[in-house]
């Protein structure tokens, strides 16, 4: 079973939540494994108690469950503090101002803000993956 942590920003430590059919909890932690290990722990507690008789949770394992991570802007730029915002923005076509307040929280950008600079970042992945060293 895949299911998505969305991870987002607190006051000094980040948060992250899963939704699925009988199931929305809240964890927090200093990075994404203790996230991780968390929501493995809320499910565990949720498989042997309220989720058992759940259809949708049955035959489910913790062995069976692989995540997947959506961040907001300013949980990712904490996570993945070697990316510089400014360079992003450049890529994006996003004037770097406001590319700062979106990762402060000042302001939030629109869907089509985030689909851009989702694709700069999908990009900058890409070619990081062509890199050889010698």
């Amino acid at each position: 079973m895949r299911l998505t942590i969305i991870i987002e920003k607190g006051d000094g430590e980040i948060w992250g939540r899963v939704e699925a059919p009988g199931f929305l909890n809240v964890t927090v932690g200093n990075s994404e494994a203790e996230i991780t290990q968390n929501m493995l722990e809320l499910i565990e507690d949720f498989l042997e108690n309220e989720g058992k008789e759940d259809e949708y949770w049955k035959g489910v394992t913790l062995e069976s469950i692989e995540f997947d991570y959506r961040y907001d802007l300013t949980a990712f730029f904490d996570l993945f503090s070697p990316l510089k915002i400014n360079s992003i923005a450049e890529k994006a076509g996003i004037n770097k101002a406001l590319m700062r307040q979106y990762v402060s929280g000042v302001k939030h950008p629109s869907a089509q803000q985030v689909q851009k600079i989702e694709s700069a970042i999908h990009a900058f992945g890409q070619n990081l993956m062509k890199v050889s060293l010698v």
